[in-house]
């Protein structure tokens, strides 16, 4: 093809048709640059296609890990509102300083060393920001939800932090002094302590004004970290649904 073209150039050279010859030429030029416009639509048309299916392929992979952290956040959720109720419960025994209730303020008492949330991750989601993926997607509603999954997922270890911080600074000193840990230890580390030792003085501990504000502090610690397991869980249904809605175009 370009010997073609170079062939009506040089006939039309020799037979001296120069105005001609130069309209030929701008013509030719036109067409190499159409062709190389053309060309470069098309590698962008495959690359943009690469990158959509990359992105469609994460999709699919997050639905999944939504979906199973969804699973293990409610099951979490489940369990730690037992300890937060028992909290609650040792704040209205040592209220109304009702003596007949101490067999169940022992029984509680363990549910006030319970702090700190344990770490979840998403090795999926993650592996998607780190290669700034979420630049391309279309939907703006999903965009945000994952944003705000990134935040609440930053808050809740802070949280998290400052939780295991009280217990460490204000609780545990406290029940070092006042309450026999082998006595109140919850069912799943009763186990590891020696059933022995002083008895807890339970007329003095609900007379404790530190107790008090010990147990008030908690409360509201807890009523803090179960907002932001709610609504992290919350937006993790909003983003499958989103996830769901995506995949299914894909089809």
């Amino acid at each position: 093809m370009i010997k073609y073209f170079r062939n009506i150039r040089q006939s039309l050279l020799m037979e001296n048709k120069t105005s001609k010859y130069f309209k030929y030429a701008i013509g030719e030029i036109v067409l190499v640059v159409i062709g190389i416009l053309i060309a470069l639509q098309i590698n962008n048309w495959n690359e943009n296609r690469k990158s959509q299916e990359k992105i469609d392929n994460y999709f699919e992979k997050m639905l999944v890990e939504m979906n199973q952290k969804k699973d293990w956040l409610k099951n979490y959720q489940k369990g730690n509102r037992k300890f937060n109720q028992d909290v609650e419960r040792i704040a209205h025994i040592t209220a109304n300083k009702n003596q007949d209730s101490i067999p169940v303020l022992k029984s509680l008492l363990g549910s006030l060393t319970v702090a700190g949330d344990p770490n979840i991750s998403f090795p999926v989601l993650d592996e998607f920001y780190n290669q700034d993926l979420q630049v391309a997607i279309k939907n703006d509603s999903l965009k945000i939800y994952l944003e705000r999954l990134l935040d609440l997922r930053l808050f809740r270890g802070q949280y998290s932090d400052f939780a295991v911080d009280q217990y460490v600074t204000n609780i545990e000193p406290f029940y070092i002094k006042h309450i026999n840990y082998s006595q109140t230890a919850t069912n799943n580390y009763h186990e590891e302590f020696v059933d022995k030792g002083p008895n807890i003085d339970y007329k003095d501990l609900i007379d404790s004004m530190e107790f008090w504000n010990i147990i008030a502090l908690k409360i509201d610690t807890n009523s803090h970290t179960a907002g932001i397991l709610e609504n992290l869980i919350d937006t993790i249904d909003q983003i499958i649904e989103l996830l769901e809605k995506e995949v299914k175009t894909q089809t």
